[in-house]
């Protein structure tokens, strides 16, 4: 057995999936409701469906070898995967899973034999468990009795109108938006909260239904050319006894979309003592590559290219309280027409590399410090330390602080986040 004691469903909550539906307090189907949230599959319902589920799903603990349904039966349940694994057979014992070299695995997370319970199929193939395996189970009966199947099919006819509002796959015939629909599942994700942790990891294509998307870079600075350069800036300047500008800045950073901000200071100081690297110097910085909006797609933006010339960086999705439709991308795949794909290519970009990233770090890094300098150099000796509000109303603030704080406050204005251009 792989899994571990901590893997495993607390014992309080399989007494609680043990009861009838109808004996299962409000409060009791919301800690269900949170130990199901951890599985994968499960998040991939709506709200109202999740708290359904809740309400009626079992618990069943299986062990190696056992077979949890059997080709050519009737569906008359479908389950989630807590713990353990399965695999998918053709035969009806399931014993060639275990001398299959590469068998089709069900791990944590997945769910199956949701297709034949809902459209009163029989059972295309057998499932066996692989090792101990701790299944949640719904049944036929109480999915129809608490009309699942009503909300299921309300859930089907949004995607399905979403996918028929897609200007990229209107030439598709009814059949195969309704293909798509089928295939795909509506997720919601709250503010800050991670959608894709790793974009390697990610076989689907990715549709933003509602709200919007961070794409986010993690760059190790110390890999990049300019900042390979700067440390050789500051080790050149350490071994001649001089130091590189600290109340000086030159060069362009651009902010928006075809603005672009330039700023030229002359040095009047003359150079400070050398002191080697900051001791604060930054190895790493986290970028803001993208953002999705509604309507738009990640995992498309690279389709037409050869496999060699795609980006295989890793990137992070986060939510901005977005929901988003997952469809595989072997499905698209086998979906996609001629005029869809002449429609892509109005889609296909590339992101900024992290050598052109880990430069509009520095050249922001010197703008901050520069508007520090400039602070600095204005009142040099007059700056304040900062009281509570309520001191201040006592006291007062000094005219030196009152003007430093505009002269602040004035170059935060300024401060935009730094969002590199994608270029195409």
């Amino acid at each position: 057995m792989s899994g571990t004691f901590q893997d495993r469903i607390p014992v309080l909550l399989v007494e609680i999936m043990r009861k009838c539906p109808e004996e299962r307090s409000e409060s009791e189907v919301l800690l269900v409701h949170n130990m199901l949230s951890s599985v994968s599959m499960f998040r991939r319902y709506s709200g109202t469906l999740q708290l359904l589920l809740a309400r009626v799903v079992r618990y069943q603990r299986l062990e190696r070898r056992r077979v949890v349904i059997k080709k050519g039966h009737w569906g008359h349940s479908f389950y989630f995967v807590f713990s353990g694994l399965l695999a998918v057979t053709k035969d009806n014992d399931g014993s060639s899973a275990f001398v299959d070299k590469e068998p089709i695995l069900i791990k944590k997370g997945m769910s199956f034999g949701d297709v034949a319970l809902i459209k009163t199929l029989r059972r295309n193939a057998t499932v066996v468990c692989m090792e101990e395996t701790e299944l949640m189970v719904v049944d036929k009966e109480d999915f129809f009795a608490n009309k699942m199947d009503v909300e299921l099919k309300r859930e089907f006819d949004y995607r399905f109108r979403f996918f028929r509002s897609l200007q990229l796959v209107s030439s598709w015939s009814y059949s195969l938006i309704e293909q798509m629909a089928d295939h795909s599942k509506a997720e919601q994700f709250r503010y800050g909260h991670v959608v894709v942790k790793d974009t390697n990891d990610m076989g689907n294509i990715i549709f933003i239904g509602k709200g919007q998307c961070d794409v986010l870079r993690v760059v190790d600075l110390t890999s990049c050319s300019a900042y390979q350069r700067l440390l050789k800036q500051y080790a050149d300047s350490v071994s001649r006894g001089t130091c590189l500008p600290t109340h000086g800045f030159k060069g362009e950073l651009t902010n928006q979309p075809g603005s672009v901000i330039k700023h030229k200071v002359l040095l009047n100081n003359p150079p400070r003592p050398p002191r080697g690297l900051p001791a604060d110097l930054p190895t790493s910085a986290c970028f803001l590559i993208d953002t999705l909006h509604q309507s738009s797609t990640f995992g498309l933006n690279q389709y037409l290219m050869p496999s060699k010339q795609r980006d295989c960086r890793r990137f992070t999705l986060v939510s901005q309280s977005v929901e988003i439709l997952r469809v595989e991308k072997t499905r698209f795949d086998k979906l996609v027409d001629n005029t869809t794909m002449k429609k892509l290519e109005a889609l296909q970009k590339t992101y900024p590399s992290d050598d052109e990233l880990c430069t509009v770090f520095l050249e922001h890094s010197r703008w901050k410090d520069y508007k520090h300098s400039v602070v600095q150099d204005l009142f040099p000796h007059r700056v304040a330390p900062i009281r509570s509000p309520k001191t201040q109303k006592q006291q007062g603030p000094s005219q030196a602080l009152q003007q430093t704080r505009h002269v602040v406050n004035r170059l935060k204005q300024t401060k935009q986040r730094v969002e590199p251009k994608i270029m195409k």
